[in-house]
C-alpha cells in the first residue's frame, strides 16, 4: 500500500533508527499517543504538540490568551482519541526576546493555558522557557485510562464497520478562510462567528472519547485534527482497507454554507480537506447508533463513511460514483 502521507512516511523512518524499546510501553511512536502499561493500575497516556506563530496561529486575529487555550486544547484532543481523561501537564515556550509587551503576553498566555485546564479539571505541573525569534508552545499532556478499560488506537477496524465523526469537519476551514479574507473585527466575522470559533476555539471531545472507550462497537478511533483527505486516508491505511466517504450534506450548518457562497468555495472541499477540527473520528459496528450515547454527546455524532476490502486508501461517493481522494489535507512535512 501506498503511505498516506509524507509525514507518515517520515516517521515510519525515524522509528526504523530508534532501537531502544521498553516493555512496559503498550504504543511508542506511530499512534496519537503513547500508552504506558499500567500493570495493576491506571494506563497512563503520553502525547505532546507544538504550536508555532504563523504556522499554527497568527496573532493579527488570535490574542495570546486564545493562542494559549487553543495550544492547550490540541493536546486535549490526542487525549480524547485513546479514550483517556487529561491528568497534567508540562509546557515549554520559546518567546520572542524583542517583544516589548513580553511579560504581559506571558502572563495573557499562560491565562489562556489555565482557562483549558480549570474547565477539564488538571495541573500545569512543570516546564521551561527559553528566547527566541518568535513564539513556540510545545505542551506535552499526561492522561490516564482506568486500569480495568481499554485504550482505543487507530487499528482494530473491521470490514464493514462504519466511519464515524464528532461534528461536522470543514467548519474551521470555513472559519480560518474567513479570518483570512476578513479581519477578526469585520462585520463577515461576526456574522460567520460560529465558524470563527470552531477555528480559534475547538471543543476537545474528552467526555465522548472516554464513552467511546466503554462501547464494545467502537473498534478504533483518532484524532480529526489534519483534514479527513489525510486522517481517513492514515485510517485506511492502518487497517490495510480502503474507506468509502459518503457525506449526507443535510448535515452542512446553514452559516457554513452561506459563508461558502460568500467566498465562492465549495463546503465540500472544507469538509474534506480542511483541517484544526479537533474531533474525533472512529470505527463503528454496523449495529452502533449514536443514540445509545448520552444525548448532548451522541447528538454531535455524524457516520460519513463505511470501511471496504474492495479496494484500498480513500474513496468519495458522488452520485453513486467513486472518487479517489490520493492527496490533501495538512501535511506537517
Amino acid at each position: 500500500m501506498i503511505s498516506p502521507s509524507s509525514e507518515y512516511t517520515l516517521l515510519s523512518d525515524l522509528q526504523s533508527l530508534l532501537t531502544e524499546h521498553s516493555d512496559k510501553y503498550e504504543i511508542e511512536i506511530g499512534d496519537d499517543a503513547a500508552v504506558r502499561k499500567g500493570g495493576n493500575a491506571d494506563q497512563v497516556i503520553l502525547t505532546t504538540d507544538l504550536c508555532v506563530e504563523n504556522v499554527h496561529f497568527k496573532l493579527e486575529w488570535m490574542s495570546m490568551r486564545e493562542v494559549g487555550y487553543k495550544s492547550m486544547v490540541t493536546n486535549l484532543s490526542d487525549c480524547a482519541s485513546m479514550g483517556a481523561s487529561p491528568e497534567s501537564a508540562l509546557v515549554q515556550l520559546v518567546f520572542p526576546k524583542n517583544d516589548p509587551d513580553l511579560n504581559e503576553h506571558i502572563r495573557e498566555l499562560y491565562r489562556g493555558f489555565n482557562e483549558a485546564c480549570t474547565k477539564w479539571k488538571f495541573p500545569i505541573v512543570g516546564g521551561d522557557l527559553s528566547a527566541g525569534d518568535h513564539w513556540v508552545i510545545g505542551i506535552t499532556l499526561v492522561g490516564n485510562v482506568p486500569f480495568q478499560s481499554r485504550t482505543l488506537k487507530r487499528k482494530g477496524a473491521h470490514t464493514g464497520d462504519k466511519l464515524w465523526v464528532s461534528g461536522m469537519p470543514g467548519r474551521s476551514a470555513a472559519g480560518l478562510a474567513i479570518l483570512s479574507n476578513w479581519k477578526r473585527d469585520s462585520a463577515e466575522a461576526r456574522k460567520f462567528k460560529d465558524c470563527v470559533d470552531a477555528h480559534i476555539r475547538p471543543v476537545p471531545r474528552i467526555e465522548l472519547g472516554m464513552e467511546l472507550r466503554e462501547n464494545c462497537k467502537i473498534h478504533a478511533m483518532m484524532d480529526l485534527s489534519d483534514g479527513l483527505a489525510k486522517d481517513a486516508r492514515t485510517m485506511a491505511f492502518e487497517n490495510n482497507c480502503g474507506i468509502i466517504l459518503d457525506i449526507d450534506t443535510s448535515h452542512i450548518p446553514s452559516y457554513m454554507l452561506e459563508s461558502a457562497k460568500e467566498l465562492q468555495t465549495a463546503p465540500l472541499d472544507w469538509i474534506i480537506q480542511g483541517g484544526e477540527e479537533y474531533e474525533l473520528l472512529f470505527a463503528a459496528s454496523p449495529a452502533f447508533q449514536a443514540a445509545s450515547l448520552p444525548p448532548l454527546i451522541g447528538a454531535t455524532c455524524i457516520c460519513i463513511g463505511e470501511f471496504t476490502d474492495n479496494q484500498t486508501g480513500l474513496w468519495l461517493k458522488q452520485q453513486q460514483e467513486l472518487w479517489e481522494i490520493k492527496s490533501g489535507g495538512w501535511n506537517h512535512v
